[in-house]
This record gives C-alpha cells, sequence and structure tokens, in this order.
C-alpha cells in the first residue's frame, strides 16, 4: 500500500496554521498545489476593512523542527534565487514550530536582493525567533508587507516605463537609474549584473546606447565627457554616482571569475588606453562594435586631442585577464588594447 511521507505531516499543519490566521482575518488565500510548488506554498491577496487591496505577495511555508538555526529558523534558497529575487511578486518565507505553535516569518525577497548588493551568495533565508505572525502581530506584518509590495512594485513599473520610453528592455536583475537635466532630456545608466560596463541611454542622441565605464569619465577639461559624449556638470557628478553606487554590479558573478594565473597574449589594461575609437561617420564608413571586429578591419581612433587617424586590426581574441572584454591588436603592435564587445567603432566599409 502507498505510505505517506514523514514530512508532510509538518508541512501540512504549517499551512493550514497561516492559512487559518490569515482567513480569520478576512485574507484572501490561494494554496498551490502540491505538484505545482516551485518554492511557493500560498498566495496572499491582503485585504483592507473587507475590501480587497489588490496587494499580493508569495509565500514559502515550512514546519517541524528541522529548520531551527541559531537564533531562529532558515528556509534554504536552493534553486529558487533567481524567481524568489526578480519576480513580479515578493516572496515571504514562514516556518511553523511544531513544538511552540508559533509562526515566524522572514522577507526572502529583500534578503536577497541585500546579499545581491554585497555581493553574497545567499543560501539560506534567516527567520528570527523575533518576527512572530499571530493574532496580536498579523496587522503590523501586513502593513509591513504591503508597504514592501507597493515599492517593488513602484520599481518594476518605472524600469517598464523608461524601457519603453527608450526603446530597450531590461533585465529583471539589472540596474536602472533615471535622471532629467536642466533641458528636461531623460538619461538612464543602465548596468547589468557581471558586465564590467554600463550603458548610457540618452533622449539628445536618439536613445542610441553608448557603453561606458568609470575610466572614460572625465572631468579634465572644461566641459565633462564619458567616452566622446559631451555632458554638464550636472549629469557627470549623476553618471560619477551611479558609477559608484554599481560598482558591486560590475563584478564578475559566482563562479565566472577569471582564472587565477591565466594571461592573454599580451594586454594592455582600460588604464593604460591613449585616446577612444571615433565613431564619426561618413559615406563610406560604418558603425560595428569591438565584437565585430576580425584582422584586416580598418578603423578610426581618436587621440587626446580629439584628432583623428586611421589604424588596422591585426588581430582580434577574448581577454583572458578581464571577464567578458576584447582585446584588439592594432597596427602589428605587440600588445593589445582591451574593449568591452559592445564599445562602437567607425570602421571603413568593405569593398564587396
Amino acid at each position: 500500500m502507498p505510505t505517506v511521507p514523514k514530512s508532510r505531516g509538518p508541512g501540512r499543519a504549517a499551512v493550514n496554521a497561516l492559512r487559518t490566521l490569515l482567513e480569520r482575518h478576512d485574507h484572501i488565500v490561494q494554496e498551490i498545489d502540491g505538484q505545482n510548488d516551485f518554492g511557493e506554498d500560498l498566495h496572499v491577496t491582503f485585504t483592507e476593512d473587507g475590501r480587497v487591496t489588490g496587494d499580493m505577495v508569495k509565500v514559502q511555508v515550512k514546519g517541524g523542527s528541522s529548520w531551527r538555526r541559531g537564533g531562529g529558523y532558515g528556509v534554504p534558497v536552493g534553486h529558487h534565487a533567481d524567481t524568489w529575487a526578480d519576480g513580479n511578486v515578493p516572496v515571504f518565507c514562514v516556518v511553523h514550530d511544531a513544538e511552540t505553535g508559533v509562526l515566524h516569518w522572514a522577507n526572502a525577497t529583500e534578503q536577497l536582493l541585500l546579499a545581491r548588493r554585497e555581493r553574497l551568495m545567499l543560501t539560506t533565508i534567516e527567520v528570527n525567533s523575533t518576527d512572530r505572525l499571530d493574532d496580536a502581530s498579523l496587522a503590523a506584518f501586513v502593513l509591513q508587507a504591503r508597504q514592501y509590495v507597493n515599492r517593488y512594485r513602484g520599481n518594476q513599473a518605472l524600469r517598464m516605463w523608461l524601457g519603453e520610453m527608450a526603446g530597450v528592455e531590461f533585465g529583471t536583475s539589472d540596474v536602472v537609474m533615471h535622471f532629467v537635466n536642466a533641458l528636461g532630456e531623460d538619461l538612464i545608466f543602465w548596468q547589468r549584473r557581471g558586465e564590467g560596463y554600463a550603458t548610457l541611454l540618452h533622449s539628445d542622441l536618439d536613445w542610441e546606447p553608448r557603453c561606458i565605464w568609470p575610466e572614460v569619465l572625465r572631468f579634465t577639461s572644461a566641459v565633462p565627457v564619458v567616452a566622446d559624449t559631451i555632458l554638464d556638470k550636472a549629469e557627470a557628478f549623476w553618471l560619477a554616482a551611479c558609477f559608484e553606487a554599481t560598482d558591486w554590479a560590475r563584478k564578475p558573478l559566482p563562479g565566472c571569475e577569471p582564472e587565477a594565473g591565466t594571461r592573454g597574449r599580451g594586454e594592455y589594461g582600460f588604464s593604460a588606453r591613449v585616446g577612444w575609437p571615433s565613431d564619426r561617420l561618413t559615406s563610406r564608413r560604418e558603425l560595428v562594435t569591438a565584437k565585430e571586429l576580425v584582422a584586416g578591419d580598418r578603423i578610426y581612433w581618436l587621440s587626446q586631442r580629439w584628432k583623428e587617424r586611421r589604424r588596422l586590426v591585426s588581430e582580434v581574441w577574448k581577454s583572458t585577464e578581464v571577464l567578458g572584454a576584447v582585446c584588439v591588436r592594432f597596427d602589428q603592435l605587440m600588445l593589445g588594447d582591451t574593449f568591452w564587445p559592445d564599445e562602437r567603432f567607425a570602421r571603413l566599409k568593405r569593398e564587396r
């Protein structure tokens, strides 16, 4: 005869305890079928004075004494890290202590996003024993959860609006920042996690993506510039703040760091670059990115005094020193300059 797993009893008791508490206070609880459980046991829609608010959270429920940790409880993240952190609805974890009969809660989405900013790989959601869920504390929990839901939903809506305005689609884990200059022009700073460079989108540049990184933001001249884009001082200081705030996101993702001791064929670092690629177009030129260059291409280079000259691409390879970067060797020189893959070059059109 089929047997019932021993773990089902505590888990079932935990779900029932939380569901009973929430429904006793008129909140709407939808239980997820066990066969469709992907890190979510309940969907909870909060009510206020008998009216449905539309504020919803997802809940992972655990029961039994095996979840106890020092000073509280712990819920394994497992393979749910991305869905709990980047989903459209925030996720909370609730643990039911079978011995005391008390429910305890934690905001899993908040903990995962905080760990991500600190470049930590969170494996367990910490549930503090002082964060109880009962008739006396439920109202405070609901208020805190609803405030987080609205802040989270507002951020998602803003990102969607900015993406539609610029004609791009941001990833759920991308860092996106917005600025309006004195002329009413919109600027968007876009940092993908694990990429050593960011993207600048500017309404006055027809939203053409510009590849930028901290070293190309310069205040040395009377007019600040980032790469070859002229800025006013307010824009430049905003970009500096964006770079400072997203330094953590430009580090390689865990498990993707370059191997220690690996060396390429001889690479200049970004800071050693003298000048930068030109993207000035004429009828004989076309725009390409660094990752599209091949040996034999003729590109155009700007000196620090903005004088342009033509250079021959001798070799292109993937950097072994900087993850995700591309190395380009010019004019038969010994070392290759390092570029981010989406940096743009004006290339002489090839004869057909």
